[in-house]
């Protein structure tokens, strides 16, 4: 997706700071009636106060709500939520805590499966292979695909970056007292870890707090803009596609089959998974995407 030159290659926005386990919330509490924003909203003094955050913080809580879809550009001066952070963080919505598992779960898929606003998640979840790799690697890379769109990115502003990507799937540092170290929301999701050397690895395999419900909303999302040409999806496409649950949820082979084997139960046969002569794919009847994904997401929460 992101060596399309239709999308740009983002580094910065951030701040430096990883995303937080409540600022997605602080944001969608901060919109009006109508669901809007105003942009300056995110420069204002008194929002400052109200949220008790500092400056660079109130302008990477705006970049991670973008880059998680939670907000949209309505025009020039307004931000809106979208429909989907409304459902979940609403007041009334179905986690207006931001407590709830399926919560980081959902927000990690908007992340990292469309990489408009966060080229360095959305690499290192859909581009590299490896089992591990080093910060070293990951910026020779991502260089590498710089050059290619002749894209101008500064040293520092790769390794700010890598850091700041990194260290929001790390749990929180266990003595740590600096503020940024405070409570990354994908800290507890294990889906990557730092082992010796230097070097991170992807945790493979089943993610027991990804319940069947989030996985299938995540499913949905990947087969919805592809349902025109296919009505069937294979386990492999599933597993190692580019932006497909197995890269973005790092769940193995074995772990989707798991899954997806009741996925006739939990959908009402609107999606049956066949393995017939060695072919193992999904089959999806006439149904409308967007209602069963709302009825998906209930499920989550339920």
């Amino acid at each position: 997706m992101i060596d399309n030159n239709d999308y740009p290659l983002i580094f910065s926005g951030h701040e430096t700071f990883p995303l937080r386990q409540m600022w997605l919330k602080k944001v969608v509490d901060i919109a009006d009636n109508n669901g809007d924003i105003p942009k300056k909203s995110f420069s204002d003094p008194e929002k400052i106060a109200e949220l008790g955050v500092g400056k660079n913080m109130l302008s990477s809580m705006r970049h991670w709500a973008m880059a998680c879809r939670v907000i949209q550009e309505k025009s020039i001066g307004y931000f809106s939520i979208t429909d989907f952070a409304n459902r979940i963080l609403a007041d009334d919505g179905l986690d207006p805590y931001s407590e709830h598992p399926a919560t980081a779960w959902l927000m990690h898929w908007k992340l990292a499966s469309f990489g408009t606003k966060a080229t360095t998640i959305y690499w290192i979840f859909n581009k590299i292979n490896n089992p591990s790799f080093t910060k070293s690697e990951l910026k020779a890379q991502l260089k590498q695909l710089c050059n290619k769109h002749d894209k101008k990115v500064s040293e520092s502003s790769f390794v700010k970056d890598v850091e700041a990507c990194l260290r929001g799937y790390m749990p929180k540092s266990v003595g740590a007292f600096e503020e940024d170290y405070a409570d990354p929301m994908f800290g507890e999701l294990g889906l990557i870890s730092s082992i010796e050397n230097g070097h991170y690895v992807f945790n493979r395999g089943p993610k027991l707090s990804l319940n069947d419900a989030s996985f299938t909303y995540a499913l949905l999302d990947y087969w919805k803009p592809r349902k025109a040409m296919a009505s069937t999806l294979s386990l492999d496409e599933l597993t190692f596609g580019e932006s497909s649950p197995g890269r973005i949820f790092k769940l193995d082979e074995d772990s989707i089959a798991e899954r997806i084997v009741s996925i006739g139960e939990l959908t009402g046969k609107r999606i049956t998974w066949s393995n017939t002569a060695g072919v193992k794919q999904l089959s999806k009847g006439d149904f409308d995407f967007d209602d069963l994904m709302e009825e998906m997401l209930r499920k989550a929460y339920a």
